[in-house]
C-alpha cells in the first residue's frame, strides 16, 4: 500500500500538469490520496502522512480559492492531520483547529447549501465536531476555561445550530435520574457535551461515547470524570485490546443473552469489552439509555431487549416495552413541532429530524397492521400530525427512496 501511495504522489506531482484539464486532474489525484486511508491497516494508518494530502489541497484551493468543494476537502485534510479519530484528541493543536475551521466556514460562505462530495458530516456539523472535540481536550486537562471557550467559539462560528441543542436536550430530558446514555456519532456526542459544559444541562446523566471507548485515553477519562464504573481496573482499561470471540452466553443479575462477534465474525473489539465490562459492573443499578439511529452490531446483541422511547432508546432487561399510543403521540409531536426552526442548508440537521418523521410513519404502519378500529384511526390521525408540521412541499424528503417508502405507507394507511 506504501508504493501505491507513493505512486500517487509522483503522478500528481509529475504528470497532473501535463494533462487537458489541469485542475481537475489534481483534484482528482488529491481526492484519490484522501481516499487511501480507508483501505489501509491500522499500522499503515498510523504512518499515513496526511501532510502531503494537505499539500494537495492547498494547492488545489490555490488555483481555485471559491471552490467550495476544494476547501471542504481541505478542512477535512487539515483535521485529519490534526486527530484522525478519537485516540488523537488529547493532542490536538489549536491552530491547526483555528485552520480547519477556517475552511469550513469559507465552505460555508462560498456555498451555504453545500452540494459537493461529503466524506462524512456537512460544513456545520464539521464546525460542531472540530471545536467540540477541542472543548473535550480542555476538559481532559482540566482546562474548564478553554474547553468553554472552545464551545462557545464553535457556536460563534457556525457549529452547534439551536436544532441540534434542541434535539440533543430530548434525549436527555427522556433519561432518569443518574442514568448513563451511551451515544454514537459526533452529532449526539459533541452536542450532548455542549449542553452540559456550557449549559449545565442534565449532569447527572453520564454520558459515553461508544466509538470513544476503543481510544486508549477515553476509558479511563468516563471513569473518573463521568461517574462510570468498570468491572475491571484503570490499568486494564487502558491496555485492554480486542480479542478471539464466538457466540458467548452472558448473566447479570439474572438477566442473560448471547453476545455474538462484532468484527468478521470473529473477534470482539476493545470498545465492545469495555461497553461489556461496563454492563456488568452496572448491574442495572443505573438506567441505560442508547442514543436513537444507534449502529445495531455496537449494542452487544441486544437488540431484543432495548425499547424505543422516540427520543432514545432504554435497554429494558425484563423485555421490550411500548409506549402507550397517546405518550407516543405527545412525544412525537413534540419533537416535529421543531420542523419551523430547520435550516435546510444543515444536512446533517435535516437528516436527523427525517428520522422521526420515518419513526412517525412506521408507528402508523404498525398500528394499521393490528387492524383494530382504534389502532387504525390512531394510524391515520398520525398521519395528520405529519401533514400539520411536515408538509413535503416545505420540507422535503432527502432522497427518493425515502419518498417513496412514506408514499407506500401512506397509500396504505389510507386505503
Amino acid at each position: 500500500m506504501k508504493t501505491i501511495i507513493t505512486f500517487l504522489i509522483l503522478l500528481i506531482f509529475t504528470s497532473a500538469y501535463g494533462q487537458t484539464d489541469t485542475y481537475q486532474a489534481l483534484v482528482d489525484s488529491a481526492k484519490a490520496l484522501f481516499k487511501q486511508d480507508g483501505r489501509l491497516s491500522q499500522e499503515e494508518l498510523d504512518a499515513f502522512d496526511y501532510k502531503k494530502v494537505v499539500a494537495l489541497w492547498e494547492e488545489v484551493v490555490r488555483l481555485n480559492p471559491n471552490n467550495a468543494e476544494a476547501r471542504y476537502f481541505l478542512g477535512y485534510a487539515y483535521d485529519r492531520l490534526n486527530s484522525r479519530d478519537g485516540r488523537g484528541i488529547i493532542g490536538m493543536d489549536v491552530q491547526l483547529v483555528l485552520k480547519t475551521s477556517a475552511e469550513f466556514e469559507k465552505v460555508i460562505e462560498l456555498s451555504p447549501n453545500y452540494t459537493g462530495e461529503k466524506i462524512v458530516l456537512d460544513p456545520y456539523s464539521k464546525l460542531t465536531a472540530v471545536w467540540g472535540t477541542l472543548a473535550m481536550k480542555y476538559i481532559y486537562y482540566n482546562k474548564s476555561d478553554s474547553a468553554l471557550w472552545a464551545f462557545r467559539e464553535g457556536k460563534k462560528r457556525g457549529g452547534f445550530s439551536d436544532v441540534i441543542l434542541a434535539l440533543n436536550r430530548l434525549p436527555l430530558d427522556q433519561c432518569s435520574p443518574n442514568a448513563i446514555l451511551i451515544s454514537s456519532g459526533d452529532n449526539f456526542t459533541v452536542p450532548l457535551w455542549y449542553l452540559q459544559y456550557v449549559e449545565g444541562y442534565r449532569k447527572d446523566v453520564s454520558i459515553v461515547d461508544v466509538n470513544m471507548l476503543n481510544a486508549g485515553w477515553y476509558p479511563r477519562f468516563v471513569a473518573e470524570k463521568n461517574n462510570v464504573s468498570f468491572d475491571m481496573s484503570l490499568v486494564d482499561l487502558d491496555t485492554i485490546e480486542y480479542i478471539p470471540w464466538k457466540s458467548t452466553r452472558v448473566d447479570i443479575k439474572g438477566f442473560t443473552w448471547f453476545v455474538e462477534p462484532t468484527c468478521y465474525d470473529r473477534y470482539l473489539l476493545r470498545g465492545d469489552r469495555i461497553l461489556l465490562s461496563l454492563l456488568k459492573q452496572n448491574k442495572f443499578k443505573r438506567d441505560i439509555f442508547f442514543t436513537v439511529n444507534f449502529p445495531e452490531e455496537a449494542r452487544l446483541s441486544l437488540k431484543e431487549s432495548i425499547s424505543s422511547y422516540v427520543y432514545a432508546d432504554k435497554l429494558t432487561p425484563k423485555g421490550k416495552q411500548t409506549l402507550p399510543y397517546q405518550t407516543y403521540k405527545n412525544t412525537i409531536t413534540k419533537v416535529l413541532s421543531m420542523a419551523p426552526q430547520l435550516n435546510s442548508n444543515r444536512h446533517d440537521e435535516m437528516r436527523i429530524f427525517e428520522y422521526y418523521r420515518y419513526d412517525l410513519l412506521l408507528q402508523a404502519l404498525e398500528l394499521y397492521d393490528e387492524r383494530s378500529t382504534d389502532s387504525k384511526a390512531h394510524a391515520k390521525e398520525l398521519l395528520r400530525i405529519l401533514d400539520t408540521y411536515c408538509k413535503e412541499d416545505k420540507i422535503p424528503y432527502q432522497n427518493k427512496e425515502g419518498k417513496a417508502f412514506a408514499d407506500q405507507i401512506r397509500n396504505r394507511v389510507e386505503e
